[in-house]
């Protein structure tokens, strides 16, 4: 007999909907229903895993519950269900459990039988958009991680700087997104080399700070034991983080902007 605590409570009402059910069409934080890989490939469908014994609870009673109170706003809906749950007798619990579980130990085996059923060329596409998938997790997570550590921005380019001033001065009139932008691009390229040098002047010092915070912040992260988010030619080859020629006295040009005209 299974532990009825094993249950789960209503911590995250909103995470636990997304994944029971769609939500009805009158509220407004309906999210579209997820697309798993199988589906983006034109694969049969994957055996899913069986649902716990709550989420299933909540996908046959929400929908009723809400079209009984279309007025209802959905928080309270959710509200309403979780209380209705908790009411249900505990041998109707403990019954929805052992089915649970018991779909649960055959879930694996169905899986198998699943991916027996896929052809090379289909498995060896599903392999691939797993490997895609996960580097882009990872990129993710790594760029999550640059942001928690406290990386130096780069610095935008002179246009962008030029960008940033006059965007302010087309909000005030009313001008914006790509026509702001348009009308930026079009005043940028008829300046002067000489009404251009200002720019250009902010954004060669913005860099040499920039690369004198990101070598500190370099040198941090290999102290940190975090080599990875650093650049290769920034991690230490015998234990010690690399000295960059910024640190010793020659700097390095900046990289030219990305518009010069």
């Amino acid at each position: 007999m299974y532990a009825i605590r094993i249950f789960p409570r209503l911590s995250n009402p909103w995470r636990s909907l997304n994944v029971a059910f769609s939500q009805p069409a009158n509220y407004a934080t309906t999210t579209p229903k997820r697309t798993n890989l199988e589906e983006k490939l034109g694969l049969p469908e994957r055996p899913k895993k069986p649902a716990s014994p709550y989420l299933m609870f909540v996908k046959k009673t929400f929908p009723e519950y809400a079209k009984m109170n279309p007025k209802l706003p959905f928080k309270e809906v959710v509200q309403k269900v979780s209380e209705q749950w908790k009411k249900v007798d505990m041998e109707t619990k403990t019954k929805m459990l052992n089915e649970y579980h018991e779909k649960l130990q055959k879930h694996p085996e169905e899986v198998e039988k699943y991916f027996s059923s896929l052809t090379d060329a289909q498995r060896v596409q599903l392999e691939a958009a797993k490997q895609d998938k996960n580097e882009i997790k990872k990129k993710r997570r790594t760029m999550q991680e640059l942001k928690k550590t406290g990386k130096p921005i780069r610095p935008v380019a002179s246009f962008g700087m030029f960008v940033k001033d006059e965007y302010s001065k087309m909000q005030s009139k009313n001008t914006f997104g790509p026509s702001a932008i348009k009308e930026i691009s079009k005043k940028w390229n008829n300046l002067t080399p000489e009404e251009k040098a200002p720019f250009k002047l902010r954004y060669q010092e913005a860099y040499k700070a920039y690369e004198k915070n990101l070598v500190e912040w370099e040198e941090e992260m290999v102290r940190q034991g975090k080599e990875s988010l650093v650049r290769s030619r920034s991690r230490p080859a015998h234990g010690e983080p690399k000295k960059s020629s910024l640190v010793k006295g020659v700097e390095r040009d900046p990289l030219k902007p990305l518009i010069n005209k």
